[in-house]
């Protein structure tokens, strides 16, 4: 069986007050409609009972990455308003700095500090639908709507990540990207009072894909929220870095719900190819299964789906399906 989420990102006004680590992961269970992460409260007291009173009920566990490296493909369209040698460099670069974070305490036998994930571009793909096949290749596809966005969204959504998972273990077996387009991008410095900063999305759409949730951190980058104008979700904070080292620290162990192998699963060695073989194309026809979805909004202005950000630079949607 296999599950699905999706993380947006949204546009704010306004910045909530630093606090201590708020991190979060994103779960196989969706938090209840109009919950917003606190510092320490990543989920509400009762999430257990929410998430068993679902149809079908769900285990709450924490998505994770098993692969040393990950792979994601930029639609070879692009957009309009950014050509994709741009883009590509963009998601190049946001990504990296996720990947480069190094964790705090002793290096590893090897001498490392950074996290055990690493992310590959395997170049331009023809498929623009997010979807995931279990009888055919895949690719981790980054798509631009142009003149639609296609969900529908109160929270004008700048983002959406679709993660596709092991609803028994949290193992993600693909994550697809949707950047919101339909509203003026801006692509360097400074950026205009009214604009949308491309590079704040992506780190944070990027965070959505390794498996983080948004944080009642108004100051980091995976905070919902994004003020319009600015920049500084460019740039990872403490309770970004922390989470990522939480999900895969130095030495390749992957930290899993305790369920799963007592806690802590070993990384497979480093292959970038989707889960049933790479292809640039969309599956023909997806294949079928059973799928439940939910989307909400994360934030005021920094919001668009599991992984999106308001406007809202993210919010969340989930599906699950019958799949491996």
């Amino acid at each position: 069986m296999r599950g699905s989420g999706a993380v947006a990102l949204c546009f704010a006004l306004f910045l909530a007050p630093r606090g201590a680590l708020a991190f979060c992961r994103t779960m196989t269970c969706p938090v209840p409609p109009g919950f917003a992460p606190q510092p320490g409260q990543c989920v509400p007291a009762d999430f257990a009972s929410w998430c068993a009173s679902l149809d079908p009920p769900v285990s709450p566990m924490p998505v994770w990455w098993r692969n040393a490296c990950v792979s994601y493909d930029l639609q070879q369209d692009a957009s309009k308003q950014v050509p994709y040698d741009v883009a590509d460099a963009m998601f190049a670069g946001a990504f990296a700095k996720w990947t480069s974070i190094a964790c705090p305490g002793p290096p590893t036998a090897d001498g490392s500090s950074r996290v055990s994930i690493d992310a590959r571009d395997l170049g331009p793909v023809q498929c623009d639908e997010v979807q995931y096949n279990q009888d055919q290749g895949n690719q981790h596809v980054i798509i631009f709507h142009d003149d639609v966005w296609p969900h529908d969204d109160s929270s004008n959504t700048l983002g959406l990540t679709t993660i596709t998972y092991d609803p028994d273990t949290g193992e993600i077996y693909d994550a697809d990207m949707e950047i919101n387009a339909t509203v003026p991008l801006s692509l360097g410095d400074p950026v205009p009072g009214d604009g949308y900063d491309l590079e704040s999305i992506v780190t944070h759409e990027s965070g959505h894909f390794l498996g983080m949730a948004h944080t009642g951190d108004g100051y980091a980058t995976m905070f919902a929220i994004y003020a319009r104008g600015t920049t500084t979700m460019r740039t990872l904070h403490d309770d970004d870095r922390a989470g990522l080292c939480s999900i895969y620290p130095p030495g390749g162990a992957r930290n899993v719900d305790p369920s799963v192998s007592g806690g802590s699963v070993p990384e497979d060695a480093c292959d970038p190819t989707p889960r049933h073989g790479f292809s640039t194309q969309c599956g023909q026809p997806p294949s079928k299964g059973c799928a439940v979805a939910d989307s909400r909004g994360a934030g005021a202005d920094l919001a668009l789906a599991v992984g999106a950000l308001t406007m809202m630079v993210g919010a969340a949607r989930r599906r699950v399906r019958c799949a491996t």
